[in-house]
């Protein structure tokens, strides 16, 4: 069950320029979560609805240098929303 959406803002490059980013860090991903999928809204907004089964994991990730540095390189802001089902 997917229970997590991030908004990929992209302010210095291209929704292709972070897809290959986002797909570089599949193995840390992996160790937090699995079954992203990932939307292109535009060349500058992504959206990545994931199953996180561990979000202090997903948090570090977010916070490893790997992940800042392509963060502000690309002028990458992401914005977590926890995912509940209707009903």
């Amino acid at each position: 069950m997917v229970n997590t959406m991030v908004m990929i803002e992209i302010n210095n490059g291209t929704f292709d320029d972070w897809k290959k980013g986002f797909d570089d860090l599949a193995d840390q991903r992996a160790q937090f979560s699995r079954d992203a999928k990932v939307g292109k809204v535009d060349d500058h907004t992504a959206i990545v609805a994931v199953d996180v089964f561990d979000p202090a994991g997903m948090m570090a990730m977010f916070n490893s240098d790997a992940a800042k540095k392509m963060a502000e390189e690309m002028g990458v802001v992401r914005t977590p929303f926890k995912l509940q089902p209707m009903g």
